[in-house]
């Protein structure tokens, strides 16, 4: 191919990533920014964490319907228009005066935005499957996306701040989506993902998963997310008094953290054997747990969000090259958003119950559980050897 020439796959490749990053940031900002709005007109924590979990049951179902492969443009177009107009009617009554009517609000926001996210996904389906080879994962996208997220959330605690920002985050996203939605899918492909809520990009696991020992490091720090993600308000909050650590630095230090190391050893993951990625994933959430029990404040909630941070990030990065890892073809993404919404609830017991003390034990208890389980794999199974072969495949 000479010099002039682009490769026929490069344009949709290039759609595909900034839809995928559009996606992602609308994740990202909607779980942080919802939780931050929900702090303030929830009663108590355990409130907040209600209004959390609805959003993520919100969104499962959502996805339930806009992720399918039939799904026209023309529909889908008309539905992000509604959905986004939804999300920012909710968010500008949300900002008059307190009360009902800003609850109200706040409830419509949540609704739309959960819409609205799942529409990004199944306009990321609607470009992967028009096109004719299985793209890479979107290790990068979901990068790229995390990084406008945490510039557009800020300091997530200033809610005056954060409302305007957001209404203008929607509308500018609402316009990409839209115009990046690909026209003619290839429906005669399989329209299941293996994703149990975000388009392949949030795996469910096989069941049984958790019967394999070895394995309980990989599959709780791809559980360390939901608690993170539900008590970083919280943390960011917690660091407002601190004269060295800013509320921004402690957000934009706990996405870096999530995506970067995905990020960098993207090739060098997908090589790994599931014994080295669980060995990985131990060894980060024992030190975030070490960090969460002995580390001075603030920097023991840094420790915390960067140790358990990556931990997420290279289960997750390993899991989407492995398929065989992740949900059968076709899996809901409602079970999976109902799954992660009562974990919410609990969560949300545990700090309304004991506060920031109750977020550090929950991970405190992910990095014993992880080296537990590896320990207890390898006192009962001596003979066990690595294998040369990686056990992750390409998806």
């Amino acid at each position: 191919m000479s010099l002039g020439t682009r490769s026929p796959t490069a344009r949709p490749t290039a759609r595909l990533t900034l839809a995928r990053a559009c996606a992602w940031s609308l994740l990202i900002a909607g779980w942080i920014g919802i939780g931050s709005l929900a702090q303030r007109f929830a009663p108590d924590a355990a409130g907040a964490f209600t209004l959390v979990a609805l959003w993520l049951l919100a969104l499962g179902g959502a996805a339930a319907i806009a992720t399918r492969g039939d799904l026209q443009r023309g529909t889908r177009l008309a539905a992000l228009v509604l959905a986004a107009s939804a999300t920012v009617a909710g968010l500008w009554a949300s900002r008059q005066g307190g009360g009902l009517p800003s609850l109200i609000g706040l409830l419509t926001a949540l609704l739309g935005w959960a819409a609205l996210t799942a529409l990004a996904s199944g306009v990321v389906r609607s470009l992967r499957l028009a096109m004719s080879v299985t793209p890479r994962p979107p290790i990068g996208a979901a990068s790229l996306g995390a990084l406008v997220a945490g510039l557009v959330l800020g300091d997530p605690g200033d809610v005056a701040g954060l409302e305007p920002r957001l209404l203008a985050f929607v509308v500018v996203i609402t316009v990409l989506l839209a115009g990046l939605q690909a026209s003619r899918p290839l429906l005669n492909r399989p329209p299941g993902c293996r994703a149990g809520l975000f388009d392949c990009s949030l795996p469910a696991w096989p069941a049984g998963a958790w019967r394999d020992r070895e394995q309980w490091p990989t599959l709780l720090a791809g559980l360390a997310m939901l608690p993170m993600m539900a008590a970083l308000p919280l943390l960011v909050e917690a660091c407002r008094a601190s004269p060295t650590l800013s509320p921004q630095t402690m957000l934009l230090a706990h996405l870096a953290a999530m995506f970067g190391p995905a990020l960098l050893l993207q090739s060098q993951i997908a090589r790994w054997s599931a014994r080295r990625l669980a060995l990985a994933c131990a060894v980060l959430l024992a030190a975030g747990a070490v960090s969460a029990a002995w580390g001075p404040a603030p920097f023991d909630g840094l420790g915390l969000a960067a140790c358990h941070g990556a931990a997420w990030g290279l289960a997750w990065a390993g899991q989407i090259w492995a398929p065989a890892r992740r949900g059968s073809q076709g899996t809901s993404p409602w079970r999976a958003a109902a799954g992660y919404a009562l974990v919410t609830l609990a969560f949300g017991a545990v700090v309304q119950t004991w506060g920031l003390r109750g977020v550090a034990g929950v991970h405190i208890g992910l990095g014993v559980a992880a080296v537990l389980g590896l320990a207890l794999h390898w006192v009962l199974a001596p003979a066990y050897a690595d294998k040369a072969t990686p056990r992750f495949e390409r998806s």
